[in-house]
């Protein structure tokens, strides 16, 4: 039952999200797709997939910020969060299946486009590259799991239906901002997510194994976030 209250909570937002990206991206690679002309470089249809997966990556964080929002804190300020607090169950709980059914929408936003984008450029262009696309979802899901948590923080910190996701939105902008600069690309997530010390110009591939310590210090950061943010709301008065 709390998986599928939780599902309900979300399923709006979710919905929008993935069919507004799976469009989005969809049509941005078939319109590059598109503009390829006979004897066209295969590095051009690489190109074409790796802006996919920049416009993936951005309307991503966006969607994923959003679908974090809610929780206990929203339903207190709207005046239901007695009901929820009345199941038995403890808040812990609650707060891991929202985790949970977070996560695996999240990583369907990121999976269900990708494999769209796949068929486009097969279709269109060229075979798609099994390894190059576990490359592209290993940095965004890593990466992305750090504002997944960070979003589920400040839902869990701040209250109202409104001040959260701004305030969410507010910090992600801040951090990308602040780490964006050359000397700092290597502590920024949204960077990692992208991919760019790893991609070829010349290819306009991702080179070189996948960073998986690196992949694994970004989701080991995201769950101390998630262990915070469980903490807040188990010790937060209602």
């Amino acid at each position: 039952m709390l998986w599928y209250k939780a599902w309900l909570e979300t399923r709006a937002r979710f919905l929008i999200s993935l069919f507004g990206i799976l469009f989005l991206c969809s049509y941005c690679v078939l319109h590059l797709e598109q503009e390829a002309v006979p004897g066209t470089l295969l590095s051009y249809y690489n190109y074409v997939l790796t802006e996919g997966y920049g416009m993936l990556v951005m309307m991503w964080v966006l969607a994923v910020t959003l679908l974090m929002m809610g929780g206990l804190l929203r339903e207190h300020a709207l005046g239901s969060a007695s009901f929820t607090l009345g199941l038995p169950v403890s808040r812990r709980r609650l707060m891991m299946v929202r985790v949970g059914v977070g996560a695996l929408e999240a990583s369907a936003i990121a999976i269900i486009p990708t494999a769209s984008m796949c068929v486009i450029a097969s279709i269109w262009g060229k075979p798609f590259s099994l390894s190059q696309n576990l490359f592209h979802l290993v940095l965004l899901l890593a990466g992305g799991a750090f504002f997944f948590a960070i979003a589920l923080l400040v839902s869990s910190v701040v209250r109202g239906e409104y001040t959260a996701p701004v305030v969410a939105l507010g910090v992600l902008l801040l951090i990308a901002v602040t780490l964006g600069d050359q000397k700092m690309r290597l502590f920024s997530p949204l960077e990692f997510m992208l991919g760019g010390e790893y991609f070829n110009r010349s290819s306009s591939l991702l080179v070189g194994p996948i960073p998986w310590v690196r992949a694994g210090l970004w989701v080991c950061l995201a769950a101390l976030l998630t262990w915070v943010a469980v903490r807040v709301v188990d010790r937060k008065e209602f």
